[in-house]
């Protein structure tokens, strides 16, 4: 179980210096709302690194060192950026994958091993994934179809990583806490 939790640690930590790299790309080509959207998502993904780690210090009992497992090789991560619209769809790619793939697994080895920890902290991340690729598939389909993408406020639940436009929920449909554990994102 720990070794699932590292491995997500590990896929999250990409995200968050992928997602980074794709916003400075955005706002160079201007597109400074998907700079936002990524930069936001960036964020939520660093939220489940601390939920992961949290977990496997609970169940290890013992503080865990990032750095003696997460080796990320920020050259080839910055040789894969693209345009916007490939980072886009890079982007929903890697969401796609960890929600229905990476994440169901986990969350079917944690259950069949009784590990309630990792399963929560599976299931929140799971859960925003799937939030965090239905808003790079809705500014996609904007960006594909030459719409203006509004300046709205983007929320980002600070428990969850749950990404939300306009204004938070009351409640968090992913992890069920109040709105003032949104915390608006600023560029």
């Amino acid at each position: 179980m720990i070794e699932n939790l590292k491995e997500a640690i590990i896929g999250e930590s990409t995200a968050v210096i992928k997602y980074r790299l794709f916003a400075e790309k955005a706002a160079k080509e201007g597109f400074n709302e998907i700079s936002k959207l990524f930069n936001a998502i960036s964020t939520a993904e660093a939220i489940h690194i601390k939920n992961h780690l949290k977990a496997i210090e609970k169940i290890t009992y013992s503080t865990t060192d990032l750095n003696s497992f997460v080796k990320i090789d920020q050259n080839k991560i910055r040789n894969s950026v693209e345009g916007t619209r490939e980072n886009l769809i890079q982007a929903i790619s890697g969401e796609t994958f960890e929600f229905k793939k990476m994440y169901k697994a986990f969350l079917k080895t944690a259950k069949r091993n009784d590990t309630y920890l990792a399963e929560f902290s599976f299931n929140l991340a799971r859960n925003a994934e799937i939030v965090h690729n239905k808003l790079f598939i809705k500014y996609l389909k904007k960006l594909d179809n030459n719409e203006k993408i509004k300046d709205l406020d983007i929320f980002v639940c600070q428990i969850c990583g749950n990404v939300e436009l306009g204004t938070p929920p009351k409640i968090c449909p992913i992890c069920e806490h109040e709105q003032i554990f949104f915390k608006k994102f600023i560029k």
